[in-house]
């Protein structure tokens, strides 16, 4: 499955189980990404971390045609909630006509997933 029309970006950081799970999830659907390590491109992550109230990754998103995220899925257990449900496909279409998309925004210790220390930027 292409992105018909923006691409999926996923904040990752190395050895992080639920960013591979994420990723191993959007492989076996044929889905396109742009990793992004969060030690290599901490300035990036703290501005994720600043607009969406997060602190964990995985963080996923999805753009638009230009690169601007469009759609928060956050983090594994949301991905895998919105597979379960039936809704992450059209998702990672952008078909949002279709479906009912809430985007998750706030931080909730439900989606704690692998918070990153301060050890992990020494």
């Amino acid at each position: 499955m292409k992105n018909a029309k923006g691409k999926v970006v996923i904040y990752v950081k190395q050895y992080c189980p639920f960013c591979k799970r994420a990723k191993e999830l959007l492989d076996k659907k044929g889905v396109e990404y742009e990793e992004i390590d969060v030690l290599k491109n901490s300035d990036l992550f703290n501005e994720i971390k600043s607009k969406y109230n997060v602190r964990t990754v995985p963080q996923i998103f999805i753009t638009d045609e230009d690169g601007n995220y469009i759609q928060h899925i956050a983090g594994y257990d949301k991905l895998i909630d919105l597979e379960r449900e039936g809704k992450l496909n059209d998702i990672l279409n952008n078909d949002t006509d279709r479906i009912d998309v809430t985007t998750y925004t706030k931080s909730n210790d439900e989606y704690e997933e692998y918070v990153l220390s301060h050890d992990d930027f020494m």
